[in-house]
């Protein structure tokens, strides 16, 4: 992704209809991604832009706006100083004094709030039912007066915290102008119920790089539902404080629901809905993607586990997701040697096999930017773990064993398991054998008895 200067964008000259996020700094965003992916599955053709622009440069880049785009998106820190460049305000972003999304039309400046629908599409997706639920809300910037906006609005019993209890009571108050009926109450950290059941963070304690940072070191005891807009980590500081029971979302469904609700406001365009889950994903695996290489420093995706564990079928999906290569190494040995795995145990043994995985290995981790499947084995020998870790980022598939004997039900192409008369004992006994060995060595583990869970945990787990 470009980022343009205001220099930049006063040179451009638009070919089709063009649409812009305007922000300062802009080195994080995922924004023209999400909206080139809306624009495909609208079928539309048209460009997106990110733009930098420094808060002095604001109105002129407003003017520049006019007259060379159909719509801008804005995030930190124009949403509020661009209302006074308005020629119109829905009534939402003016009691919310917050404008994400600007609309040029007959040569007027319309702006509207988007992150409401966002919010409130993120909690329907999940079951989530704001009225009468005590609902606490983090922190008092534009995202948290949003959702404490909507929580308000959905008559749900909202607590206010943050560092600045000043902040916090301002925040309730200004919410109590418009809607003087609300329960709102603003609170310590310390004061906060111990009944809560839906806890929301608008604060970026969490997010990357300082990742480790949280709003909260405990959540409610009584907490059924954890929403954060950070979504880098996809996993954030204030999620993993949730019990396992506990639902949690980060914030990039809300990211895709009001971009969709901004290309509505500009072209009317309508989605179907199972567009916005496939297009969520592939902004989480474009996001796994860049924290491979921003934030781990390695070039590959690389999968172990038992045979059976679906690292194949798991690398594809994924290899197509996160926009890389797939390689299979067993089938990439193969290819090279001009033999099967199985012929190879067969007329030279495992120790020639063991040896040509190595071997090979060497190669394919030479190759940037793949997500690498590797044989069962590949991981018992140090000397291979030290190849892969040095340019891969090493996951294990804690497949089930019942869901690795129904993957191998149909398969007769595994040399360890050949001519055994016990083939479910002999299966048994070396899962058990490998399964402690795999954990060690990887980076990470993930476990999920479906496939559709499996690829999503694991893009999350990076």
């Amino acid at each position: 992704m470009m980022v343009l200067t205001l220099e930049n964008f006063k040179n451009f000259k638009p070919t089709r209809p063009t649409y812009a996020l305007f922000g300062w700094p802009l080195g994080h965003t995922m924004s023209p991604e999400l909206h080139s992916q809306l624009f495909n599955a609208a079928n539309m053709e048209a460009d997106y832009l990110a733009i930098a622009v420094k808060p002095e440069e604001l109105e002129e880049a407003m003017n520049l706006a006019k007259e060379k785009l159909q719509g801008i998106n804005l995030t930190i820190p124009h949403k509020k100083a661009v209302i006074d460049l308005l020629d119109a305000i829905d009534p939402s972003a003016m009691d919310l004094h917050s404008v994400n999304t600007v609309q040029f039309k007959n040569g007027e400046a319309i702006g509207y709030n988007t992150d409401i629908f966002g919010f409130a599409s993120t909690l329907e997706k999940d079951g989530i039912e704001l009225k009468n639920k005590k609902t606490l809300v983090i922190g008092y910037g534009g995202a948290s007066t949003v959702m404490a906006y909507h929580c308000a609005k959905s008559k749900s019993n909202l607590y206010i915290t943050g560092r600045s209890l000043d902040k916090a009571y301002k925040l309730k108050n200004e919410l109590k102008a418009s809607m003087p009926s609300a329960k709102i109450t603003a609170c310590t950290r310390k004061q906060i119920p111990k009944d809560v059941e839906i806890v929301i963070n608008g604060t970026p304690l969490g997010m990357y790089p300082n990742e480790e940072k949280k709003p909260l070191y405990f959540l409610p005891r009584k907490t059924k539902y954890v929403f954060d807009t950070i979504y880098n980590p996809p996993k954030t500081s204030t999620m993993k404080l949730a019990k396992r029971d506990v639902k949690t979302r980060n914030g990039i469904y809300m990211l895709v629901m009001q971009a969709a609700a901004a290309q509505t406001i500009w072209n009317n365009t309508q989605f179907e809905w199972n567009v916005f889950d496939s297009i969520a994903r592939r902004v989480l695996a474009q996001m796994a993607a860049k924290r491979l290489r921003e934030k781990y420093n390695k070039n590959n995706l690389v999968l172990c586990g038992f045979m059976g564990s679906g690292k194949t079928t798991v690398g594809k999906k994924l290899a197509r997701f996160m926009g890389l290569k797939h390689i299979d190494a067993d089938v990439y040995l193969e290819e090279k040697e001009g033999r099967t795995i199985s012929e190879i145990f067969a007329q030279d043994g495992e120790k020639v096999f063991r040896e040509l995985e190595i071997k090979y290995l060497k190669e394919i981790c030479q190759i940037d930017g793949a997500v690498i499947s590797l044989g069962g084995g590949a991981v018992l020998k140090p000397e291979n773990v030290q190849i892969i870790k040095q340019t891969g980022f090493l996951i294990h598939l804690d497949t089930p064993f019942y869901r690795i004997v129904k993957n191998l039900e149909s398969s007769s192409n595994r040399p360890l398991l050949d001519k055994r008369t016990d083939r479910m004992t002999e299966m048994r006994k070396l899962y058990n054998a490998r399964k402690h060995i795999y954990r060690q060595v990887s980076d990470r583990s993930v476990r999920s008895p479906r496939l559709s869970e499996l690829v999503e945990d694991l893009l999350q787990s990076i």
